[in-house]
């Protein structure tokens, strides 16, 4: 409990007593903590919700205070474990510290934090609930690999590009000979179609140098201001076309309200059809794949995110940290060059790429990105007013 005291000492500029109310005090002090912070009452219902908590998590106060917490976190995965951490802090007095967990936003994101557990105690020392404090290490955890990943990329861009180089000029020699030596050949003869699939396969190679070249280059943008909405129906538009054959049912929750992004059109379409194709590939005849954008905040910058989800394939925790790596591939006839490179473009526009991955709920991909303008105010996680239809077709 927080008690005011009264002094000799002048009062501040603009305050009347020289005293803030102490539910003021309380309130601002909790808002100012770089951390979350969610009190809970020996029921298990949510007591307050602090500022840092509602940018975290994605949920307003209002929300979610009255409730009770496994609603905010149900116990699905990862997320057991801070539930059982507060579930024995309630029950029988549990004190948890410094202790790294994993908690989910209001739209589904995994959020790796570091949380502390302490009982609420009274002026006499009697417990009345726990109070939860928690830190995003999301941030932390993407410097730091990003950094050991910048120095990996650099030597192996030289690498890739070299080789690339190399295989180019070859490449292209044969592929000439093989068209001329078509020529002399009737149709469906047998040396017809040897010719055939040594052109096909040349040109699957050309494509793999391509990507080699793509992904050893940094890119270099020419950016125009678009609607991340617009970019993403004309990525899948492209895609379906690609799978027209697959029973797939497609959601799109676009968000209503969403500020421009300046990006470079060809190379982010790349990067978004990049990973739009791999979702159809990944989701099985019969499941949906969802498309929702809206906009989030990272300090005080306002951002525009992409989340692409599809149901019926999970990703191993120990193959998602390496599925942005170049050469790595969970595909049979995969290069491993496809998320790497959409990796790099998204990078490449000062924005993050994510994945996450759950065997009920499928995988889903997270792109985030700075917005075109500059916000007077940062916004809490939302999706505005989301307009989410199934396409009329499946894909």
């Amino acid at each position: 409990m927080i008690t005011s005291a009264t002094t000799d000492r002048p009062a501040r500029p603009g305050a009347a007593s020289g005293q803030i109310d102490n539910g003021k005090l309380v309130s601002y002090t909790l808002d100012s903590l770089e951390g979350g912070v969610v009190t809970i009452s020996r029921e298990g219902t949510i007591t307050s919700f602090n500022s840092v908590a509602e940018r975290i998590l994605g949920y307003h106060s209002d929300e979610v205070i009255g409730i009770h917490y496994t609603r905010v976190m149900p116990a699905l995965g990862d997320v057991k474990r801070v539930v059982g951490m507060v579930q024995a802090a309630l029950t029988t007095g549990a004190t948890f510290s410094s202790e790294e967990a994993v908690v989910r936003t209001k739209y589904r994101r995994r959020i790796p934090v570091g949380i502390t557990i302490s009982q609420l105690r009274d002026e006499h020392g009697n417990s009345f609930g726990v109070v939860l404090m928690f830190k995003n290490l999301a941030e932390i955890k993407r410097v730091r690999d990003q950094i050991i990943r910048t120095e990996q990329m650099a030597s192996l861009g030289y690498l890739a590009a070299g080789i690339a180089h190399e295989l180019r000029n070859p490449l292209g020699s044969l592929q000439g000979l093989a068209e001329l030596l078509q020529e002399d050949m009737p149709a469906g003869s047998p040396g017809r179609t040897y010719t055939e699939t040594f052109i096909r396969e040349i040109d699957r190679m050309n494509k793999l140098v391509e990507d080699l070249l793509c992904f050893a280059q940094p890119p270099v943008l020419a950016t125009d201001r678009r609607s991340v909405n617009d970019l993403v129906s004309e990525s899948l538009a492209f895609a379906a076309f690609d799978f027209q054959n697959r029973t797939i049912e497609i959601r799109r929750c676009l968000s209503a309200e969403i500020p421009d992004v300046l990006v470079d059109v060809e190379r982010f379409s790349r990067a978004l059809l990049n990973i739009i194709r791999n979702a159809y590939q990944a989701c099985p005849d019969g499941g949906t794949i969802t498309v929702t954008t809206g906009t989030s905040t990272r300090g005080n910058s306002p951002r525009v995110f992409v989340k692409i989800t599809n149901t019926g394939s999970y990703i191993e925790p120990e193959a998602r940290e390496k599925i942005f790596k170049p050469f790595f591939t969970l595909k049979k006839h995969g290069t491993g060059l496809g998320l790497s490179i959409a990796s790099a473009i998204v990078k490449g526009h000062s924005g993050t790429i994510e994945v996450d991955s759950d065997p009920d709920e499928g995988t889903s991909f997270f792109i985030d990105l700075p917005s075109a303008d500059s916000l007077p105010k940062a916004a809490q996680i939302t999706n505005g007013q989301e307009d989410c239809y199934v396409d009329s077709h499946a894909g």
